[in-house]
């Protein structure tokens, strides 16, 4: 039972961001997609099972909001999660590069294909503004996170610079 503390508390932290944190980690239209951030660095670490029920929860939660789409929207994350999962134990990806490659692409699709699920109303602008830019937004959050993560970035390393 305690090996599934993390989870709980990813999901309460991607419940935590659509509730809370959205409005303040956006900037104009461009916002992190820190639940599918979440979702895929689960899938880099962890087995596919655990992947799979993990990010079928994640969706879930994703959409509590919007009762419309909560079972696309945990279809859609499950799809990205495994498939990325996939890539990454195919490839053997290593390189903080390409982990972060595999989120923002992630995160891409997923953002363009939600912006398809709520219509074609300005798409491409859409698509600019709210897709490309929400990845590459994303995918700087996840750079920092690896770069802790790998210990590319310590307390005394960012010290001793200062």
């Amino acid at each position: 039972m305690v090996k599934y503390i993390p989870y709980i508390l990813y999901l309460l932290l991607i419940g935590l961001h659509q509730v809370i944190l959205k409005d303040w980690t956006q900037i104009y239209a461009t916002s992190i997609n820190l639940p599918l951030m979440i979702v895929l660095c689960v899938s880099l670490y962890k087995t596919e099972i655990t992947t799979s029920w993990f990010a079928f929860l994640a969706g879930i939660v994703i959409s509590a909001g919007n009762h419309e789409m909560i079972g696309w929207q945990a279809l859609l994350v499950t799809v990205i999660a495994i498939s990325s999962f996939n890539i990454c134990t195919h490839l053997n990806l290593e390189s903080i590069f390409s982990k972060v490659l595999v989120i923002a692409s992630g995160v891409f699709i997923h953002n363009v294909i939600t912006l398809m699920m709520g219509g074609f109303d300005n798409f491409l602008i859409r698509a600019w503004s709210v897709a490309l830019l929400g990845s590459i937004y994303t995918s700087l959050l996840a750079w920092l996170f690896f770069l802790f993560k790998d210990e590319k970035i310590t307390y005394k390393k960012f010290k001793e610079i200062f």
